[in-house]
């Protein structure tokens, strides 16, 4: 695991980084930098350095006598940016719908094939990335690059927090079928029924993360 680059806390900070995102490091998890250090073969001085970027970035929070912990979803900031997130790409999917080819069609069941396979595998860490290009390639048909723009930044502001399939695996086998209903409602042309399906998804998934964080904190 030792790492021997100039660029050896970017290597650590990439490396905490996918922790919390897949899940690996839950919030509130606290991060030792002695033990970090160890682990990577390393001094603690890049791992203090990648704990910092970390922290400018919401990943994690630092303070004196607790150390550096793993940040806690802000239920409040979930709920806003689920909530701006529906509207935006239910409203992008109506869009697109005139523009969804059958190369489209084609590369989403590819992607919620890739889907079933992981979760076959029981890699509910790799399935966050593989259903967000499901859903922005559906995004990106809409000639609006603006709002394609206005989704994608809403996507990544919410990988400070690990995916929902990392808490609640069984959202994965219900959003393969979800995914299923979507994709015919995209070919049927179908404006209403694509655009409640995604609204729908999204709801479910939110639902899921607060129940799970009513749970656990």
């Amino acid at each position: 695991m030792a790492i021997g680059s100039k660029t050896k806390n970017v290597a650590v900070y990439n490396k905490l980084r996918q922790g919390i995102i897949k899940g690996k490091l839950k919030p509130g998890q606290k991060v030792v930098m002695a033990e970090l250090a160890k682990a990577f073969g390393l001094s603690e001085t890049p791992v203090r350095e990648a704990i910092r970027r970390l922290e400018s970035e919401g990943y994690i929070d630092f303070t004196p006598h607790m150390g550096a912990i793993v940040t806690k979803i802000d239920e409040g900031e979930l709920v806003e940016i689920y909530l701006i997130r529906i509207a935006l790409e239910a409203l992008a999917t109506r869009l697109a719908i005139p523009h969804i080819t059958d190369k489209d069609i084609e590369f989403l069941n590819k992607k919620n094939h890739e889907m079933e396979i992981a979760i076959g595998q029981n890699k509910y860490e790799i399935l966050a990335g593989i259903n967000k290009l499901f859903h922005l390639r559906i995004y990106k048909a809409a000639p609006f690059p603006r709002l394609y723009k206005m989704i994608c930044d809403l996507w990544d502001t919410f990988e400070r927090w690990p995916s929902v399939f990392s808490y609640v695996p069984e959202r994965a086998i219900a959003a393969v079928e979800e995914h299923k209903k979507i994709m015919q409602a995209l070919q049927a042309r179908d404006m209403d029924q694509a655009d409640r399906l995604i609204k729908e998804q999204k709801e479910r998934t939110l639902e899921a993360l607060q129940k799970y964080m009513a749970q656990s904190y």
